[in-house]
């Protein structure tokens, strides 16, 4: 009889941040070249990978739910696995608003915070990558520390650009707008730094 195939957790987590990676990206390549033709395409590629990472989601669940002894702590995946989910709808949250909201022009600010997500993604994938070898911490501390440096430089970018909106935009409508837009990136960004410290949890416990 054969073997049943053993789930391999960190591998399917490595998928989610791939798809992480490529909806960042998929984002970004939109801000820098946007129009109506280009928004509905990018809508619809990175909600094919939010349903993508979501289907990652369902599966590691029934398996965490009957799995007696799954690599790390049940707790410990199912906080990650959410903390992942939490990116991806992030970003697909950010395309859906460009449409939803009505955004016609994307706002100079607006590169520079998508180019610190992307940088952040990025290196939350770097974590998950190196999270299977826990006998060698360092390498994935290395990585924990890219994306609190991240989340860092995506605070001071995020309170330099709300107040100088605050200070220049003159439509009430239009504040509203972006004052929305930002403070999705900044939660998904915060959503990365989120990851990085349940990642250290995890070495901490297994050390």
């Amino acid at each position: 009889m054969k073997k049943k195939e053993k789930y391999n957790y960190f591998e399917e987590l490595l998928k989610m941040t791939e798809y992480i990676e490529e909806s960042s990206n998929k984002l970004k390549e939109l801000m820098n070249d946007y129009n109506d033709e280009n928004l509905e395409r990018s809508i619809e590629e990175i909600h094919k990978l939010e349903h993508a990472s979501d289907r990652v989601v369902h599966k590691m669940r029934k398996y965490l739910i009957r799995d007696f002894l799954p690599p790390i702590e049940r707790e410990d995946i199912a906080l990650i696995v959410n903390k992942l989910d939490d990116i991806e709808d992030g970003i697909d949250e950010i395309a859906i608003d460009f449409k939803i909201i009505n955004i016609k022009h994307i706002k100079q600010d607006t590169l520079e915070i998508i180019d610190i997500l992307v940088k952040a993604t990025a290196a939350v994938k770097g974590i998950i990558e190196k999270l299977s070898d826990l006998k060698h911490p360092e390498l994935v501390e290395e990585k924990i520390v890219v994306v609190n440096r991240l989340e860092e430089q995506g605070d001071r970018i995020y309170e330099r650009i709300i107040s100088n909106l605050y200070k220049e935009e003159k439509d009430p409508i239009e504040l509203i707008k972006w004052v929305n837009i930002y403070k999705c990136f900044e939660e998904t960004i915060d959503s990365c730094e989120q990851i990085s410290d349940c990642i250290q949890d995890v070495i901490m416990k297994n050390s």
